[in-house]
């Protein structure tokens, strides 16, 4: 959009990461990356699988998705841990970019949305945070205690996929017993690392001739500038997704990540 004291550039760009592992060793073994301190879960390529898979400790369940718990001497019920299940993409398909840029006058501003869609992470600082009852989630229970519904480990069948249901209240002081076998697996865990993110922004003014014309200056401009500003949307729970290791085929993994640094600035452009 161009008049004679307006400008407006906008422009939209998108892509997918389409990717398939073809081969591995001699054996077509899974190859296995970087794991997180926890031990629960780790970038894995396999044959015929998307690049840069999540594999971890899943539940148990039976035929109808329902949880699998053991009980321990006190009755408290402990999710049963069940096999290394792929859980999720580390890698996301789906990326895309708007920019804008306006003029007005001697003004001008630009501002920068990104995005990444369809991958996932593993939140290992919620991990832990839930072994050491310091996630908001834990707080359940430690007043009233805490109703867990599945399905009783005693009577499980693997093979059928059935057992009997039960419903039990955890005392209070038994629920780091609960939140403790929980953190051992990976499944809990992994997470949608969808977000849109407002990147960056600066707002400018263009000095005029008129007062450039009594310096030694051929043009001049100061701006405002910000970048890692806020999350339009975000769908990981406590945790920064960027924050993930994002560096090599590690992709995927969080424990104990620093979340970006937001920064503003001032810039100054000058000419001769």
């Amino acid at each position: 959009v161009r008049t004679e004291n307006f400008n407006w550039v906008s422009s939209f760009n998108g892509s997918f990461n389409e990717s398939l592992i073809v081969e591995t060793n001699a054996e077509a073994q899974p190859v296995s990356l970087d794991e997180p301190r926890t031990r629960n879960v780790r970038i894995q390529h396999e044959v015929g699988q998307r690049f840069g898979k999540i594999v971890g400790i899943g539940f148990v369940r039976d035929n109808s998705g329902n949880i699998v718990y053991d009980l321990n001497s006190e009755g408290v019920p402990l999710a049963r841990l069940g096999d290394r299940i792929i859980l999720g993409d580390g890698v996301a398909p789906w990326s895309m970019g708007w920019s804008n840029n306006f003029r007005f006058g001697n003004f001008n501003f630009n501002f920068l949305i990104d995005g990444k869609f369809g991958g996932q992470v593993f939140a290992g600082t919620n991990a832990i945070a839930y072994s050491s009852g310091l996630h908001k989630n834990t707080l359940e229970g430690r007043t009233n205690g805490l109703t867990v519904t599945g399905v009783d480990g005693a009577t499980f069948d693997a093979d059928a996929g059935t057992g009997t249901s039960f419903t039990a209240t955890i005392d209070p002081e038994f629920l780091a017993n609960y939140y403790g076998r929980l953190s051992s697996l990976a499944e809990p865990f992994v997470e949608d690392a969808d977000y849109i993110k407002f990147r960056e922004f600066s707002f400018g003014f263009n000095f005029p001739d008129e007062i450039l014309d009594r310096t030694f200056l051929t043009s001049a401009n100061i701006s405002i500038i910000g970048r890692n500003l806020f999350y339009i949307k975000r769908s990981a729970d406590n945790i920064d997704p960027e924050s993930a290791y994002n560096t090599g085929n590690s992709q995927g993994l969080e424990y104990f990540g620093v979340p970006s640094t937001r920064n503003y600035g001032l810039s100054i452009n000058v000419k001769f």
